[in-house]
C-alpha cells in the first residue's frame, strides 16, 4: 500500500521543525502519523530504533492497545505528518485490508527492532 500517495492530499496535516519531540515515550496517544515529508527518529529510552521516511508510520502501537506511548519520535529533518485519529484508524482497519496488513508487518518490524536494540 502507497500510504504516501493515499495520505498527501489530507486535510489534517502538521509541520513540525528538526529537532522537535513529536511525542514521547510514555504520554498517552490518541493519534499515529503518516509522514509526508522529510524524517523521523523513533527511540526507546533514549536508543535509536529507526528512521522513518515518506509514506512511513509512527505511533500505531498506541492506537491499536489504546496505551501510552512505546517510543518518542522526533522530527530528524522538516517534514509534514498527516494525523490518523482513533476513529480514522479503525474505520481503516475495517474497510481497508492493505491497511491493515501494513501496520502489522510495521508493528512487527518494531517489535523485533525494539529487542534486539534495547
Amino acid at each position: 500500500m502507497d500510504l504516501l500517495e493515499s495520505f498527501k492530499g489530507s486535510n489534517d496535516l502538521q509541520d513540525f521543525k528538526a529537532g522537535t519531540v513529536i511525542f514521547k515515550e510514555d504520554s498517552e496517544g490518541g493519534h499515529m502519523y503518516v509522514v509526508i515529508r522529510g524524517e523521523v527518529s523513533v527511540t526507546l529510552k533514549g536508543k535509536h530504533l529507526a528512521t522513518a521516511g515518506a509514506g512511513e508510520i509512527v505511533g500505531e502501537m498506541a492506537l491499536i492497545s489504546s496505551d501510552i506511548r512505546s517510543a518518542t519520535v522526533t522530527a530528524k529533518t522538516d517534514c509534514t505528518l498527516a494525523v490518523i485519529d482513533q476513529s480514522s484508524f479503525e474505520a481503516l482497519i475495517r474497510h481497508v485490508p492493505e491497511f491493515s496488513m501494513h501496520v502489522m508487518n510495521v508493528l512487527v518490524e518494531r517489535i523485533h527492532n525494539a529487542y534486539i536494540k534495547v
